[in-house]
């Protein structure tokens, strides 16, 4: 069981279903299950069209995560980033999470500090853009009328597959960043870099861009590993979903899938 602890910030955490913030969820589990961290969490459905409006209530970009914190004695919550109270990004939320209520157990090893800071850019800069380019070539053609609707998936294949093939040399770097010695991105536990790549590895992964596991078998493992970690399966149960293939409008026209990718 986790120590009780003198916590004098109480977070809550704007979740938009399918989104980049279930790592954030994902994180405050692992803090809740290891410090007893309390926090609020607040679902919402993907919609197509307009903003939602309680995110842009929360933050004027309306988009998720979205952290608000409020204090357990009734003062003025501190300013973290640029207004009081309000975080948003998700790499720079679980970046403060892990400074105020994770007590080292992110912490690097001191050798592997600008590896886990590295892999950390290259998790949100490189993997989850690259992740990205051939999604949007498979959703754009339904956005049109048939017969583009029909024709374009054609013409589009191509630069799809360049861009999943683009996708090799990635999984081959973040393969030989993995061993026996350091199963992590972080090195030898998890850290903070393991949050932030798993945006990206299971973007590739659902929307089967990683289908070759056996060319890159440490990097399947980390991503079996990550799944299997108790506070990643209360995430799922919390979250109210996590496609990354449909984003939660299965059988919806693409239209509505491109607008609710939008609200990320």
């Amino acid at each position: 069981m986790p120590e009780p602890n003198d916590q004098k910030l109480i977070p809550t955490l704007f979740n938009l279903a399918h989104s980049q913030a279930f790592r954030v969820i994902w994180a405050l589990e692992e803090l809740s299950a290891v410090h007893g961290t309390k926090y609020h969490l607040k679902n919402f459905a993907r919609t197509s069209g307009a903003p939602i409006p309680e995110l842009k209530a929360a933050h004027r970009l309306g988009k998720s995560p979205i952290m608000t914190l409020e204090t357990t004695d009734g003062s003025p919550p501190p300013t973290i980033q640029l207004e009081p109270g309000v975080l948003s990004e998700s790499r720079m939320i679980l970046r403060w999470l892990s400074e105020e209520f994770g007590q080292g157990m992110w912490d690097p090893e001191p050798s592997d500090v600008r590896r886990n800071e590295f892999l950390e850019d290259f998790a949100v800069s490189t993997l989850a853009p690259k992740a990205t380019f051939p999604m949007l070539f498979e959703i754009i053609p339904g956005a049109y009328p048939f017969p583009l609707s029909y024709i374009l998936p054609f013409l589009f294949k191509p630069v799809k597959n360049w861009f999943i093939g683009d996708l090799r040399d990635v999984y081959q770097l973040l393969e030989d960043a993995l061993s026996d010695e350091k199963p992590w991105f972080a090195g030898k536990k998890i850290g903070l870099s393991d949050f932030n790549m798993t945006w990206g590895m299971e973007m590739c992964d659902q929307r089967g861009y990683f289908e070759e596991k056996k060319r890159w078998p440490r990097l399947a493992g980390w991503l079996e590993r990550v799944r299997g970690r108790e506070a990643y399966k209360r995430a799922h149960e919390l979250g109210c979903g996590y496609d990354l293939k449909y984003f939660g409008v299965k059988g919806a026209d693409v239209r509505s899938i491109m607008d609710s990718t939008k609200q990320e």
